[in-house]
């Protein structure tokens, strides 16, 4: 066997020197530092409105963690293997390698997928608590983790034997990759439809206006925007698939970018309702404080870091800060959504 086995595939426009391998790692490192930053805001989210560390926390710093691993093999690929450049450059040894790590990257696509939706479905359980809200939460969550299983396992068992995936002197027999990383991403499109969508229907049914429902609303449905990039990495995966050739190192450049921004984003996108609490706390904060300045009547008084908040009314025993709605309190205070017809069961989220 020659120490370059492959020649670099040869068609209109290409540039045989050409090197994406930059570009790989500014988005890797990028798009990290973001889902980071944003899991630490919902720590302190949690922290900070006292808000309870529950499961769907705990589900989503799993998600983040294995995201992170994959990034790094994003990484690991360009610096090691040779990733972003075309196959003519790579030899026997790193070839292999290459195919190794985009083995393992397969299998922990699906999982990090998977567990950030089911961090978010986690979320629609403490809110949405009534009977009628859970049943589709828990026929998403069985239906996501069916997903997860089966590519989990056509993820490893892509060759039979397994070391056939990357040893090609293995008499093996292999699905095509292109066309199983293909058909992951389409069902994964069809999944973040339906677990994004999902809350519209119980919001469309709270005892609020049409703006507050559609401002609430807006926080869920901000996670359309991984859809989105969802579409363009399955457009890429197609486009890498009908090139001339074989030249992975190079032409799944643009689907394991889009993967690490997929996989990153949907970090920030279970997170982001989390963080409304305190964005809604600091909101309240200033108002009292505002209040409490222009000689209202009743004081507020803040301790470090606002941990800790009391407020003394200028009225009779036992009144209640002003509200709209005292049955309903608003979802960016921290409570569960109440449905008409349904009795109030609040929890903070």
């Amino acid at each position: 066997m020659s120490e370059f086995p492959f020649p670099t595939p040869l068609y209109p426009g290409i540039d045989v020197d050409a090197n994406d391998g930059s570009k790989i790692n500014a988005v890797s490192i990028t798009f990290m530092a973001i889902s980071f930053s944003t899991i630490c805001l919902r720590m302190f989210s949690r922290w900070w409105t006292k808000i309870e560390f529950g499961t769907d926390d705990h589900l989503i710093l799993f998600a983040a963690f294995l995201t992170w691993i994959y990034s790094a093999i994003m990484i690991y690929e360009v610096q090691q293997n040779f990733f972003g450049q075309h196959i003519g450059k790579v030899d026997v040894v790193h070839l292999t390698s290459f195919v190794k790590a985009l083995y393992v990257g397969s299998i922990l696509y699906p999982v990090c997928l998977t567990f950030s939706k089911l961090s978010l479905l986690a979320l629609y359980w403490r809110i949405f608590r009534v009977s009628s809200g859970r049943i589709p939460v828990i026929v998403a969550c069985a239906v996501n983790i069916a997903w997860m299983t089966a590519a989990v396992l056509v993820g490893i068992f892509m060759c039979v034997p397994v070391q056939g995936f990357w040893n090609p002197q293995i008499k093996a027999r292999c699905v095509r990759y292109p066309v199983f990383f293909i058909s992951n991403e389409a069902f994964t499109i069809a999944l973040d439809i339906v677990v994004l969508v999902m809350p519209v229907y119980f919001i469309s049914s709270i005892k609020r206006s049409l703006s507050q429902r559609i401002s609430i609303s807006s926080t869920f449905l901000l996670g359309l925007v991984v859809t989105v990039i969802s579409c363009i990495r399955l457009w890429r995966l197609v486009h890498a698939g009908q090139l001339p050739g074989f030249d992975p190192t190079f032409d799944d450049v643009d689907a394991g970018m889009w993967g690490v921004i997929e996989l990153n984003l949907w970090v920030v996108v279970a997170s982001i309702p989390t963080i409304r609490p305190l964005i809604g706390k600091i909101m309240r904060d200033r108002e009292e404080t505002k209040k409490s300045g222009s000689g209202s009547s009743y004081t507020y008084a803040l301790s470090s870091f606002g941990r800790s908040y009391k407020t003394k009314l200028g009225r009779s025993k036992g009144s209640s800060l002003p509200s709209s709605d005292s049955r309903d309190p608003l979802p960016i205070e921290g409570y569960a959504l109440s449905v008409p017809g349904k009795s109030q069961d609040s929890a903070r989220y």
